[in-house]
């Protein structure tokens, strides 16, 4: 939702175990500073463990990216951004509000709370409603309209790209459709199929990193992961 940090407790020793060096980001949250400030974050982040990569024994070649939800839209705005500029191996993103214009208008025709929560959370993000005709610059760094269309990692794609692993539930109160309408827009543009690619556990309501823990999910991940370091 952007409001407030997920912790990884149950998962980062697991893929410690697994032989990754696990680093938890922080990023301002959407109450705290409009976009892009949460894109400046990730790029922060990620500059740290490479400056910081002897230190934890760490490859600094070799930097992936997992988000869950608001996590996720980092993840996938950080593997479209400028071509890829922080140089990602690749970025897992589970259940990734890729679109918050979509959960803008998700949330508007659903009585779903948590969808609805969604919505508002998304325009507190952008601190305004989005309107094609408001590109005004009251409480954000670019317009209104731009703000909503920069959120948007579809928006973004090109040949470049990081490699993405998208997963939802099929029962996702983020719908598999963030993440299948960012896919089309990645291959449309030359993306080759092996780069990106949604993947939907199906009979489930799974969210977020609880998607990890739906049979064989985890092992999936890891292994994605894994293939996707030189």
């Amino acid at each position: 939702y952007w409001y407030t940090h997920a912790s990884w407790a149950t998962w980062e020793k697991q893929l410690a175990d697994q032989g990754f060096q696990v680093f938890a980001m922080k990023y301002r949250l959407n109450f705290e500073a409009a976009w892009p400030a949460q894109r400046d974050d990730v790029a922060s982040a990620v500059k740290w463990v490479r400056d910081n990569a002897e230190r934890y024994d760490a490859d600094p070649d070799n930097v992936l990216l997992l988000g869950s939800s608001a996590g996720g839209q980092m993840a996938t705005d950080a593997a479209t951004r400028d071509t890829n500029s922080l140089g990602l191996k690749g970025i897992v993103a589970l259940s990734p509000v890729a679109s918050p214009y979509r959960a803008w208008q998700d949330g508007n025709t659903s009585t779903d709370d948590r969808i609805r929560k969604l919505r508002d959370n998304a325009t507190l993000l952008a601190r305004c409603y989005p309107d094609p005709a408001d590109n005004s610059t009251a409480n954000r760094e670019m317009g209104c309209w731009d703000t909503w269309r920069d959120m948007e990692s579809k928006n973004a794609v090109s040949k470049g790209d990081a490699p993405m692993l998208l997963v939802h539930s099929d029962g996702d109160f983020v719908p598999p459709a963030h993440s299948t309408e960012l896919e089309a827009a990645a291959k449309a543009v030359g993306v080759p199929a092996s780069d990106v690619a949604t993947r939907i556990v199906t009979g489930s309501t799974a969210h977020g990193q609880a998607i990890l823990g739906t049979p064989g999910m985890f092992t999936t991940v890891v292994s994605w992961l894994k293939a996707h370091t030189a």
